[in-house]
């Protein structure tokens, strides 16, 4: 079988009925009775639950948490939804809602819809335990438990959680269709990717990182020509989109220079044409068609739908645009006429007769018009969610146009401005175990192929469509990820997910002696009730085992202790940092040789990869542990990136109770600025209000306490004259990871003075100093950076009568007179 072979569906229903006639005779109570496996993934699931929901409420809520939660309460409190590309899709807000609808709205049912759909993720891989392995789909689904990313975000109110699931359940639906051809797979399929576009417009590029290698694999088998085609396609696309275009002249916030009596954009000329730069050039036209709603301005729907399309039709007008839709429009002509148009002499109906599983595939879709059934599926979702279930009918348009063209100026914009190298980064950090079985799972497909290059009668179940599409999704993800404009830490967890499912495969494939497996003891199509490795290549030997893994044991300890003394004698210690982990390979070295030696090469790989697996797995579970339990709001953590402080929180709190013992509840009159954190946070407060950066007059006598940015009240002299008699206190609102220092590689960072230089760029320059080498170890195992934090702060100005319920908070001291 190729290994772009897809297994026929008569294979799988003819292990599942074997295994039924195996069981049919049996009583029927046992029909009910949970497997091993089962009992597995049911354990995990409460493990996740409880990971989840556990002090979910007790972290002040991110600056991009506070958002959501608010504009989630904006939908339960009945002011209505329009979908915003610049703060994702509807899916989130709608699922907040109904979180707060069933639970009551604070911190914690805030967060719940994210915790449930970290829950969900981690039992995923139970659906494709027949593509991947029983074994590597449980370790899949033990590492989404313990990653630090995964968990993390997990608990974060943010769309990723949610697209990430959806992915999976996606992923799923497209190697079980393959497989058995049942179209509830597709539908489930439709449904999961209909809520992913609903909700982050990451699905835009999940849909081109998987449709890309279907379409391949269906031209490849079929008709060849159209890859060299598809693939020209594509080239020009991207040729005409950025390269072709001019380039606007923009200010800082990327808002291009316009003529002030034409209208026209100030640009360089691209290059050949000399076209003008595409619309999206400009982020000012990118905030103008990102939505629209029905009575905007106070017009009716179709004079907006006219305005929406005069604005779409500025970016559609383009010369590289309309070339585009030409392009693609006569190629996929073109395409469909070469493979079914020439009747009986077209390649569709060769491989059809030729019985190629990949036409099979296709050909399936057509069955009882499977593929309009989904499409109607994915159609309806994207209806009700977009128009906000038909409050807002615009949102069919913009629900799509306003996603791509704000987004695809926001890789203009660059947001965050985080180097090419930045996942990477946060992987080596948080999810080392994952690089090394991945790049062993890259390894082990690129065996396979070479044995199958060397020997065309090599057959080997492992590197089959499943796991090829697996390792072109891992790497797909991170190209892409790294090539978009902006890059966010919580971006990290689409990039993570293929690597947590093929460095599970490699994981397997590593304990059951590398490439020689019989088919026939671990055949992934077995029953649900079989759960068993069976490997046929080795014995693990417990008592051989169990030395070699305390040996393992004892090298780690040794390192670690041999590393925290050299770390803590500093320049006094006898060995430097580096030799301590190279005298630790060494020992492991010999360890793997000896036993490979006494039992065998096999058995000693088998035995190295769990010891590596479970130490990797410590270290990764207490990383999650210390990132989401213990530093969940105190950025050391990379990951953290930048966070709201537990002052504001705190702050919050206190006036709350300030406010109840006044009586009345929380009607104790306070302001605050333009600060969207106060949007979540004093929604609670009856009598709260809002005012503008500068204030216009002293507050009345019966406001007791006003919250400003720091910024405002220094921006604004005015300010601090009229809240005279105020006790005014700053505290950190926002503070955040000192990037430049740790990983940054600022220009000339090779030739600057190497004390000048982030961390990162230390380790490439010197990395067998001693300091170096310290400064690493204690960043990734406690997180100290030696840096301080950045930050921005806020002022409270409370009357002199409740001062002393708000205290002393994390950053400024109490003062009257200056805050």
């Amino acid at each position: 079988m190729s290994t772009l072979d897809l297994p026929r569906p008569q294979v799988a229903e003819a292990a599942a009925s074997s295994g039924d006639a195996a069981t049919q005779h049996a009583p029927s109570a046992r029909a009910w009775a949970l497997t091993m496996e089962q009992l597995a993934y049911l354990g995990l699931g409460l493990l996740a639950l409880l990971a989840h929901l556990w002090a979910l409420g007790d972290r002040a809520l991110h600056h991009d948490e506070t958002l959501h939660a608010a504009y989630s309460w904006f939908l339960y409190s009945g002011r209505g939804y329009i979908h915003d590309p610049l703060l994702h899709g509807p899916l989130l807000y709608h699922i907040g809602a109904l979180c707060y609808w069933l639970f009551g709205d604070n911190d914690f049912t805030a967060r719940l819809g994210a915790a449930l759909a970290g829950t969900a993720l981690t039992l995923t891989p139970y659906l494709i335990r027949r593509e991947i392995g029983r074994l590597a789909a449980l370790a899949a689904a033990v590492y989404l438990l313990i990653s630090p990313v995964f968990l993390y975000y997990g608990r974060f109110i943010r769309h990723d959680i949610y697209s990430v699931l959806c992915e999976m359940l996606v992923f799923a639906a497209i190697v079980r269709y393959a497989s058995t051809r049942r179209p509830a797979w597709l539908y489930a399929g439709a449904l999961a990717f209909g809520l992913m576009y609903v909700n982050q417009e990451t699905s835009y590029l999940f849909l081109l990182i998987m449709g890309a290698p279907l379409a391949l694999a269906f031209l490849w088998r079929v008709y060849r020509p159209g890859v060299a085609v598809l693939g020209a396609l594509a080239v020009a696309a991207v040729i005409l989109a950025f390269v072709l275009p001019g380039e606007a002249l923009v200010d800082g916030g990327h808002n291009a220079t316009r003529d002030p009596q034409t209208g026209e954009m100030q640009f360089t000329p691209g290059p050949l044409f000399g076209w003008r730069p595409l619309e999206t050039d400009d982020n000012g036209y990118a905030l103008r068609i990102r939505n629209r709603a029905d009575n905007d301005g106070g017009r009716g729907l179709l004079a907006n739908l006219g305005l929406y399309l005069q604005d779409l039709g500025k970016f559609v007008g383009h010369p590289a645009v309309l070339l585009g839709l030409g392009l693609g429009l006569a190629t996929l002509g073109g395409l469909w006429w070469a493979i079914w148009g020439r009747g009986g002499q077209s390649p569709w109906r060769a491989a059809r007769e030729g019985g190629d599983p990949v036409a099979d595939v296709f050909a399936s879709l057509g069955e009882g018009r499977r593929w309009l059934v989904a499409l109607a599926i994915f159609g309806a979702v994207y209806a009700l969610f977009f128009t906000a279930f038909f409050t807002n009918l615009l949102g069919l348009i913009t629900g799509t146009s306003g996603s791509l063209l704000y987004w695809l100026a926001q890789h203009n914009v660059q947001r965050g401005g985080q180097p090419r190298y930045y996942y990477l980064v946060q992987l080596a950090i948080y999810e080392p175990l994952l690089l090394l079985f991945g790049l062993i799972g890259f390894g082990l497909i690129l065996w396979d192929t070479i044995r199958r290059w060397r020997s065309p009668a090599f057959n080997i179940q492992h590197s089959t469509f499943s796991i090829l599409l697996i390792a072109w999704w891992a790497v797909g993800a991170l190209v892409i990820y790294s090539w978009a404009g902006e890059k966010m830490p919580w971006l990290t967890t689409h990039v993570a997910l293929p690597l947590v499912l093929l460095a599970a495969w490699a994981f397997q494939r590593s304990i059951q002696g590398a490439a020689l497996i019989d088919p026939e003891t671990d055949d992934p199509t077995s029953p649900p009730s079989a759960f068993s490795l069976q490997p046929s290549a080795f014995s693990l030997q417990p008592s051989a085992f169990s030395l070699f893994a305390a040996l393992f044991a004892v090298i780690l300890a040794l390192c670690y202790v041999l590393m925290t003394a050299i770390v803590g004698f500093g320049e006094s210690a006898l060995l430097q940092p580096w030799a301590a982990m190279l005298f630790g390979l060494l020992l492991l070295a010999l360890l793997t040789v000896g036993s490979g030696l006494r039992w065998g090469a096999r058995w000693a790989i088998a035995a190295l990869a769990i010891c590596v697996a479970v130490g990797g797995a410590l270290y990764t579970a207490r990383s999650a542990y210390r990132l989401a339990y213990q530093n969940g709001d105190t950025p050391v953590e990379m990951l953290v990136y930048t966070q709201t402080s537990p002052d504001v929180m705190r702050v919050v709190r206190r006036l709350e109770e300030a406010s109840r013992r006044r009586g009345n509840g929380l009607a104790m009159p306070v302001m605050y600025d333009n600060e969207t954190v106060w949007l979540w946070y004093m929604r609670d407060f009856s009598k709260a209000q809002r005012t503008p950066e500068q204030l216009a007059g002293p507050p009345g006598d019966d406001v007791m306490a006003v919250l400003m940015l720091d910024e405002n009240l220094a921006q604004y002299p005015q300010n601090r004259q009229l809240l005279d008699g105020f006790v005014i206190q700053r505290y950190p609102l926002r503070w955040w990871f000192p990037e430049d220092q740790i990983y940054r590689l600022s220009p000339g960072w090779h030739d600057a003075p190497l004390e000048s230089v982030s961390l990162l760029g230390q380790l490439l320059r010197a990395p067998f100093d001693r300091d170096v080498d310290a400064r690493l170890w204690k960043f990734l195992m406690f997180r100290e950076t030696g840096y301080p934090l950045g930050s921005s702060d806020f002022v409270v100005a409370v009357r002199p009568e409740i001062a002393s319920q708000i205290g002393v908070g994390l950053g400024g001291a109490l003062d009257g007179a200056n805050p």
